[in-house]
């Protein structure tokens, strides 16, 4: 009797395993659904995003290019030349300005339509400089500082832009951010450095994640559905 029970324990420890290492193997290859399901939908909205927006950098002879550092950035490279700051200085020209206001007014209105204002966690308006009288700690600080007044003055810029549309002005206001990097941020041709491309301002547009898309779409219909009817 008592090899029978032992037998019996035996046979049932080895069911549970082999119960476990089923649902072991179904949860993996769930989880690669996912994944893949979330690549796809990440993938789609970055796709979305160009579409969007290609046509309005096509006319500012601007670009949409992928962050080499995060899958789900795109960044617009905004050269000195169309910005047009004066030398040292924070402040618009009126040329610079004029570029900024047209193309935020487009800009802002495509972001925040309902076709992809779902699709975009943020933009970060980034200023970069060149490495241009960085002898010292001194001159490193002044540099960064330069360029974070720079992109303030570009959002700035972007915000009277749009002042008179306040659903598009609060939705800009709520996706945009500024910041300054100095010149940490180099650009490399042909492994040398550029100083006429680094001085710019970069414009990054970070693709919500797919978990992060499902979130902000249930919100609102969260919020209707809990709105009474009158």
């Amino acid at each position: 009797m008592a090899g029978s029970g032992s037998g019996g324990n035996q046979a049932f420890a080895s069911t549970l395993t082999d119960l476990m290492t089923s649902l072991a193997v179904i949860f993996i290859l769930l989880l690669v659904v996912f994944l893949k399901q979330a690549h796809d939908q990440s993938k789609k909205a970055k796709e979305e995003v160009h579409q969007q927006l290609g046509f309005l950098l096509e006319e500012k002879s601007l670009a949409l290019r992928q962050d080499p550092e995060d899958p789900l950035k795109l960044i617009v490279m905004v050269g000195e030349s169309q910005l047009r700051f004066p030398l040292g200085s924070a402040r618009l020209s009126p040329e610079g300005a004029s570029f900024v206001s047209g193309f935020f007014r487009n800009f802002a209105t495509r972001v925040c339509s309902p076709e992809l204002r779902p699709k975009i966690d943020s933009v970060v308006i980034e200023g970069h400089t060149d490495t241009s009288g960085e002898k010292t700690p001194v001159g490193i600080r002044n540099n960064i500082l330069l360029s974070q007044k720079r992109s303030y003055s570009v959002l700035e810029e972007a915000l009277a832009s749009v002042q008179a549309a306040p659903a598009t002005y609060e939705c800009l206001l709520k996706l945009t951010s500024a910041n300054g990097r100095g010149s940490r941020v180099p650009i490399m041709i042909d492994g040398a450095y550029n100083a006429d491309l680094s001085r710019r301002v970069d414009i990054k547009i970070q693709v919500r994640s797919a978990e992060q898309q499902f979130k902000a779409m249930a919100v609102p219909a969260a919020a209707a559905a809990e709105t009474p009817r009158r």
